[in-house]
C-alpha cells in the first residue's frame, strides 16, 4: 500500500478549502435560524479576487513544514474563529432571543470552520513573513528629532500639547462625567468619602478644582484647569514613550509610525479634556509597563540606581490607587516577573512586596479607621446580574413561583420592570435594580440559584455573557455605542450628568454652575466625533476605537513570543491582559476601561520586533 503524500494533492485541497470558505462567507443567518444565500452583483469581482487570494494563501502555507509555526497558527486560528463567530451572534441577536435549532448548529459549524481556515492561514503567513518585515526596519538609523535626548523629549511633548489645544477650545471647559461629580460632592462635603471612585482621584480632581476656583473665581476655571493638567500629563507621557523607544534602539521608522498614531488619534484629544479618572490611570499604567520592561531587560542598572525602584514604586502606587481594578494586572504579572528575573529575586520581592503591603494597609486598616467604604458589593457581579435579568426577560414563562421570589429578593422590582430595564450591552440599569444589602445578607442563595439558572437556561446564560462582553474580543461587532459624545452635551456643561441625575447633583449644579461655551467652534472635530460614533469610517473605526481588534493584536503578540521562544517578552504583556480580563466584569464595554491597551500596543510591537531581530542576528 502506497504511503499517502499530501504534497501531490496540495492544489486540489487548496481549491476545495477556498471554495468552502467562499460558501461559508456567503452564508448569512437570520433570527429565525434560516440560511439565506445572497449574491451582490456589485461585489462579484471583489469576491472572486478574495477566493483566489485564499486559494493561493492556502497553497503557499501547505508547503510550509514548520510544525511549531503550524501549532501556533492553529491555536490562534481557533481563538480568532470563536471570537469572530461570537461577534456574528452579537450582531444578529443583540435585541432578541437566540433560538437554537439544527439549522443554527449547522450554520455555526460552517461559520466556525470557515473562520478557522481563514485566520489560521493568515496567522501562518504573517508569522512566516514577519522576519523579512522586521529586517526592513533599520534599528541603527538615527534622527535628532526622535532620538533619546532631552531636547527631543521637550520638543515632542510641546508638539503633543499644542495638538490638544483645539480640543480644549472646542470642548471648553471639558466634559465632566457623573462619577467625577460624585468625587467633587465628597470634596465639598455633600457626600461622605468613599473609594467607590478612588480616593486618590477624588483628591487630585478636588484639589485642582478648588485651585481653579480660588485663582479665577469660578467652577468653570476649576474644570478647565483639570483639563490642562491632563493635557500636560498626556504630552509628557507620550513624549517619554518615544524617548524610551529610542533608548531601546527600536527602529526609527516604527517610532515615527508610533508618533503619528499617537498624535493623529482624535481619541487622545477627547480623553484629555474629559474629567474622568480613566486617562490618569492609563497614563500611569504605561509608565509601570515601561518600568517592568526595564526590570526584565536592564536588571542590574535598574536596581543599582536607587531612584529607579523608588520612582517605579511611586508610579505603581498611583496606578493602583487611581482605579480599583489596577491591582489585578499587577498580581498576574508579579509571579512571572519573579521567574524571569531569578538573579534579582530578592530585590523584586522587596520592591513588589512593599508596593502590595502599602496598598493593602491603606485600603484595609486605614480605610476602616476613617470609615471609608471600599467598593459596592454589586460592582463585581455585573455578569450574573445581567444573566438574571435576561432570564427574567426571555424565560419568564418557565419561571416557577419560587424562582420569581428569589429574583425579586435580589431585584426588588417587578419582573416586568427588570425585563424592560434590561439592556444586553449595558448593565447600569440592571445594577440600579439590584439590592446590595440583600446580597450581603444571603450570598449563598444568590449563587445557588444562579447555577440552577445556568443549567436550566444555558442559552440565555451564555448569550447574556456574549452580548455584554463581545466587543472586548470580537472586532466585527458594530461599535456604534462604544464612543459617546465626548463634548459638552447639555446646556449646563456637565455632559453626561445634567439636571435630574439626583437631588445632590441638582443642588450642586445650582451652587456651582458650569456653562459650556466653545471658545472656538471647530466643526471638524465635532464631525469626526459624530462619524466615529456612527462607525461609518471603516478602517479608522477599527484602528481608532475597536477593542476587539487590539485584543487580537495582543493575542498575536503573545503567540509570536511563544513561537519565537521570546518568553521574557510575554511578561510585559501581562498587565494589559490582566486589565482586559477585569473589563469582562464591567457594567458595559467601553474603550475608556481598556484604553491603555491601545496606547501601549506600538511599544509592545516595537520591543518584540527588536528583540526578535537581535535574537536572529546573534544566531
Amino acid at each position: 500500500m502506497k504511503k499517502f503524500e499530501i504534497k501531490k494533492y496540495i492544489t486540489f485541497i487548496s481549491i476545495f478549502l477556498a471554495m468552502f470558505v467562499g460558501f461559508g462567507m456567503k452564508l448569512k443567518f437570520n433570527k429565525a435560524a434560516n440560511f439565506v444565500g445572497y449574491t451582490e452583483r456589485a461585489n462579484d469581482m471583489i469576491y472572486l479576487i478574495f477566493i483566489i487570494s485564499i486559494n493561493l494563501l492556502i497553497y503557499y502555507n501547505m508547503k510550509n513544514k514548520n510544525k511549531r509555526l503550524w501549532i501556533t497558527s492553529i491555536i490562534v486560528g481557533i481563538i480568532f474563529s470563536i471570537c469572530y463567530y461570537l461577534g456574528d451572534i452579537q450582531n444578529v441577536y443583540i435585541n432578541t432571543s437566540i433560538q437554537v435549532s439544527k439549522k443554527f448548529a449547522l450554520y455555526s459549524f460552517i461559520k466556525l470552520i470557515t473562520y478557522f481556515i481563514i485566520f489560521t492561514n493568515c496567522v501562518n503567513f504573517l508569522f512566516c513573513k514577519m522576519g523579512e518585515l522586521i529586517k526592513k526596519f533599520d534599528i541603527n538609523k538615527k534622527c535628532k528629532f526622535f532620538d533619546a535626548n532631552k531636547k527631543s523629549l521637550i520638543l515632542v511633548a510641546l508638539i503633543f500639547f499644542l495638538t490638544y489645544i483645539p480640543f480644549f477650545l472646542n470642548y471648553y471647559p471639558g466634559n465632566i462625567v457623573t462619577d467625577s461629580i460624585g468625587s467633587i460632592l465628597q470634596i465639598t462635603g455633600r457626600a461622605n468619602y468613599t473609594n467607590f471612585q478612588p480616593l486618590l482621584y477624588t483628591f487630585i480632581l478636588g484639589g485642582i478644582w478648588n485651585l481653579g476656583k480660588a485663582i479665577f473665581g469660578s467652577s468653570v476655571a476649576g474644570i478647565a484647569l483639570y483639563s490642562i493638567f491632563q493635557m500636560i500629563c498626556t504630552s509628557i507621557t507620550f513624549s517619554f514613550v518615544l524617548y524610551y523607544m529610542a533608548k531601546k534602539n527600536i527602529s526609527l521608522k516604527w517610532r515615527i509610525i508610533t508618533f503619528l498614531f499617537l498624535i493623529l488619534n482624535p481619541l487622545n484629544g477627547w480623553f484629555v479634556v474629559r474629567c474622568e479618572k480613566g486617562m490618569l490611570f492609563h497614563l500611569s499604567l504605561i509608565w509601570v509597563i515601561l518600568g517592568i520592561i526595564d526590570i526584565i531587560d536592564q536588571k542590574e542598572e535598574f536596581f543599582n540606581k536607587k531612584w529607579k525602584p523608588i520612582l517605579f514604586a511611586f508610579i505603581t502606587l498611583i496606578m493602583l490607587f487611581i482605579r480599583n481594578n489596577g491591582i489585578y494586572g499587577l498580581l498576574l504579572t508579579i509571579p512571572f516577573l519573579l521567574i524571569a528575573c531569578k538573579k534579582y529575586l530578592k530585590q523584586n520581592i522587596i520592591l513588589f512586596g512593599t508596593i502590595l503591603a502599602i496598598t493593602f494597609i491603606i485600603q484595609g486598616p486605614i480605610f476602616k479607621i476613617f470609615h471609608i467604604e471600599y467598593s459596592r458589593p454589586g460592582e463585581a457581579l455585573t455578569v450574573p446580574m445581567q444573566q438574571y435579568a435576561r432570564i427574567a426577560k426571555y424565560g419568564e414563562d418557565r419561571l416557577t413561583d419560587e424562582e420569581k421570589e428569589v429574583i425579586h429578593k435580589y431585584f426588588p422590582v417587578s419582573i416586568e420592570k427588570l425585563s424592560n430595564d434590561y439592556m444586553p450591552w449595558k448593565a447600569d440599569f440592571t445594577k440600579a435594580n439590584f439590592s446590595a444589602d440583600e446580597f450581603v445578607k444571603d450570598k449563598g442563595t444568590f449563587f445557588k440559584q444562579y447555577f440552577k439558572f445556568a443549567i436550566k437556561y444555558p442559552v440565555q446564560t451564555a448569550s447574556s455573557f456574549i452580548l455584554n462582553t463581545g466587543e472586548n474580543y470580537s472586532p466585527n461587532f458594530n461599535v456604534w455605542g462604544l464612543l459617546r459624545n465626548f463634548g459638552t452635551e447639555t446646556d449646563d456643561g456637565y455632559g453626561t450628568c445634567g439636571k435630574g441625575e439626583s437631588k445632590d447633583f441638582d443642588e450642586f449644579i445650582e451652587q456651582y454652575p458650569l456653562k459650556a461655551e466653545k471658545l472656538v467652534n471647530i466643526e471638524f472635530l465635532d464631525k469626526i466625533n459624530e462619524e466615529l460614533v456612527k462607525g461609518t469610517i471603516p478602517i479608522l473605526t477599527i484602528v481608532i476605537e475597536n477593542i476587539g481588534f487590539y485584543f487580537w493584536l495582543l493575542v498575536l503578540c503573545f503567540a509570536y513570543c511563544v513561537y519565537k521562544k521570546q518568553y521574557k517578552d510575554i511578561v510585559m504583556l501581562l498587565p494589559i491582559l490582566g486589565l482586559w480580563v477585569t473589563t469582562i466584569a464591567a457594567p458595559m464595554v467601553d474603550l475608556r476601561f481598556i484604553y491603555s491597551m491601545f496606547l501601549i500596543m506600538p511599544v509592545y510591537i516595537g520591543i518584540i520586533a527588536k528583540n526578535s531581530r537581535t535574537k536572529y542576528e546573534k544566531r
